[in-house]
């Protein structure tokens, strides 16, 4: 391991701050040594062993922020890939946007075409690519605009597309590794090294507590920085910044001046109570971030990844928190079946024709990341399980009636009765024989909202209420309910919502 820290170390890309110079990795390890042994005194050498390998990344993942910073404070890491994030799936998504332009112009004589087109935010690993480019790069100095000319430069080559039918087309994404192969040109042991900084960037940010939350949003949004860290400073919700910035996502795209459309909230006390009557940005984020504070209080809400809460205080957001008190006071917490009947409520009580939004927490959710990398573990210990996936999450044709259909899960091909090993500890809430639908399928209760689905089991081996921890074999491979063959269909879901399983479990 050594020698591997020291080659990674020497080829490692340089340190860039912003126009303040170029800094080599092990000198800023090294003048961190002092810090980095405090961290590794108090916490062990489990935790000092990926801040060693953060040493090794890229300038552009801390940005221009001082050190100190960065190795206190994992959001100003976060925040500084997410912006890195953004601008590469921009650029990866402008390609596609163009492609989707064309077939449409070939086939405007048309009068109805159907485009078959999996590709989504989850099909892209921007921080594998950041990595093969630090890699590629060696100790020269690293830019941003450079990656993001790269990539526009091979824009033509990312996609491509095949006429199906008469008025039916597929696209295709070439994947992550055309950029090591065509873009970088990486050898072997530069995809290695690659691999190795990914793997280990994500274990740092993500892998130190279940349920890490980060926020993939617009640029619009992301420039609005450092106003939302001082009000959420102000309020006392620092830990909140990339919840702020998905519910700025959801209700504006940090597009026109009430970013946080927080004009008709209480502490609105400058601007007409209206849709969208403030008409100063840092005046709309200052109040929305206040009422989004007070809302978070009322749900008891205290950390990101407290989901049954944060589920609570963000419709209280959307509707006010009168819902707040109302939904615990009847229920006990936010369902989003209690969502639909205050809204319905409402609607009579005040002779609207709609109130809010009942389904304004998957509006947010969808902008937020709960990451547990590192954490989880395998489905298939001892396995390449990546190699037989057979179905990604996300959009796809569905193989049975083939239309275009959203796939909730992760299917993983092994022959039938392959051991299934639990990927977190928790409680089996549901032990359900079928032969239809998810077939002979399993649902773990993991905490902080959290349940794992196991389907399609040709054998079940635990039962409702048992506790189970991660790695216990809990199933066998099968081919029940609706199917084309065997495999295990792995779903996660965060307060109900289905989330990318790749976002959790180990390899």
């Amino acid at each position: 391991m050594n020698n591997e820290m020291q080659r990674a170390a020497k080829t490692a890309a340089t340190l860039r701050y912003g126009t303040t110079g170029v800094i080599p990795a092990l000198d800023i390890a090294w003048r961190q040594k002092h810090n980095i042994a405090k961290v590794g005194l108090s916490l062990g050498f489990l935790f000092l062993l990926p801040v060693l390998f953060l040493c090794m990344l890229p300038s552009f993942v801390f940005g221009s922020f001082h050190m100190t910073d960065v190795w206190n404070d994992n959001a100003v890491l976060l925040q500084n890939i997410q912006r890195y994030q953004t601008a590469v799936w921009s650029a990866i998504e402008e390609a596609h946007d163009d492609l989707l332009q064309e077939i449409e112009v070939l086939a405007e004589d048309d009068e109805e075409i159907t485009i078959l087109d999996d590709f989504s935010y989850s099909s892209v690993n921007t921080t594998l690519i950041l990595c093969q480019y630090s890699a590629a790069k060696g100790k020269d100095e690293i830019k941003t605009k450079e990656i993001i000319g790269q990539i526009k430069a091979h824009s033509g080559a990312l996609f491509s597309y095949e006429k199906t039918s008469a008025h039916t087309y597929r696209v295709y994404y070439v994947g992550d590794a055309y950029f090591a192969d065509h873009i970088f040109q990486l050898t072997e042991k530069q995809k290695l090294l690659a691999e190795w900084y990914a793997a280990n960037l994500e274990l740092f940010l993500y892998g130190s507590q279940l349920g890490s939350v980060s926020a993939q949003v617009s640029e619009d949004v992301l420039k609005y920085g450092n106003l939302v860290d001082k009000y959420a400073e102000k309020y006392g919700i620092s830990n909140f910044t990339d919840v702020i910035n998905a519910v700025m996502m959801a209700e504006s795209g940090g597009r026109g001046a009430d970013v946080m459309q927080a004009s008709e909230c209480p502490y609105n006390q400058k601007y007409p109570k209206k849709p969208n009557g403030i008409t100063n940005a840092e005046y709309s984020i200052e109040t929305g971030a206040h009422y989004l504070a007070d809302c978070l209080k009322g749900a008891g809400c205290t950390a990101p990844n407290q989901t049954e809460k944060l589920s609570l205080a963000l419709q209280g957001y959307n509707y006010g928190n009168g819902y707040i008190s109302w939904a615990i006071q009847k229920y006990g917490g936010y369902t989003e079946a209690n969502a639909q009947e205050f809204s319905g409520m409402m609607q009579k009580k005040l002779g609207w024709s709609r109130y809010g939004n009942p389904k304004y927490v998957s509006a947010v959710f969808q902008y937020l990341v709960f990451s547990g990398n590192g954490k989880w573990g395998s489905p298939f210990v001892g396995r390449n399980w990546n190699s037989v996936v057979s179905s990604e999450f996300g959009w796809r044709t569905d193989p049975l009636h083939g239309k275009r259909a959203f796939h909730e899960g992760l299917d993983i091909a092994y022959p039938k009765g392959t051991k299934i090993n639990a990927v977190s500890g928790g409680v089996v809430t549901s032990v359900v024989f079928s032969e239809t639908g998810y077939g002979h399928h399993i649902r773990v209760d993991c905490g902080n909202g959290v349940t794992v689905l196991y389907a399609h089991c040709s054998k079940i081996l635990v039962t409702k209420g048992q506790s189970v921890s991660t790695g216990q074999v809990i199933a066998e491979v099968g081919a029940t309910g609706r199917v084309t063959g065997a495999h295990l269909h792995l779903g996660v879901l965060v307060n109900g919502k289905e989330v990318n399983p790749r976002k959790y479990i180990g390899g």
